[in-house]
């Protein structure tokens, strides 16, 4: 399938840390592959999962669950630990709180199937996909609808560029 796509800044972002750390295909992105390309420690218990920065590094506490289920709360305690600053607590307003966990859901799934792997996708087999990239078939289908509303919105870019030219007719 050929891709019309324009990519976010944060799937841009993901994929060229993806690619400086050697991440280049589905079968690198495991939990224990990714941390050690970022250096993060994860630990797998009992209990909530949350990241924190000990003496600069990310350590990763993720809840026991499927595997799958595991890799979701990887991706987004990994966005945490990366791309946020400090403990969400009751210290920070509300309304960051929210903005942090609405940026770990999008890192989720640009994360789990990142750009430079789209050519990897199943469009007609969203469950194959899920299991290539090893994740819930949910987040496959939110990429891939992403995917699908980021072309209609170049198609709509294009059309409005056109439509100067095309009054002249």
């Amino acid at each position: 399938m050929h891709l019309e796509y324009v990519p976010t800044h944060l799937e841009e972002w993901i994929s060229n840390e993806y690619m400086k750390r050697g991440i280049l295909t589905p079968s690198d992105l495991t939990i224990s592959n990714i941390s050690n390309c970022f250096g993060v420690e994860t630990v797998i218990r009992s209990g909530k999962s949350y990241s924190v920065n000990i003496h600069g590094t990310i350590v990763l506490f993720l809840s026991k669950e499927s595997r799958r289920d595991l890799k979701r709360n990887f991706y987004h305690e990994l966005c945490h630990g990366l791309l946020h600053e400090g403990r969400q607590g009751k210290d920070i307003p509300m309304p960051l709180r929210e903005l942090q966990e609405n940026q770990a859901e999008n890192f989720i799934k640009y994360s789990a199937i990142p750009y430079h792997m789209l050519s990897y996708i199943n469009f007609t087999d969203i469950e194959y996909t899920a299991e290539l990239f090893g994740i819930p078939v949910d987040i496959c289908e939110e990429r891939i609808q992403s995917i699908q509303i980021r072309q209609a919105y170049k198609r709509g870019q294009l059309y409005r560029a056109l439509l100067p030219a095309m009054s002249r007719f």
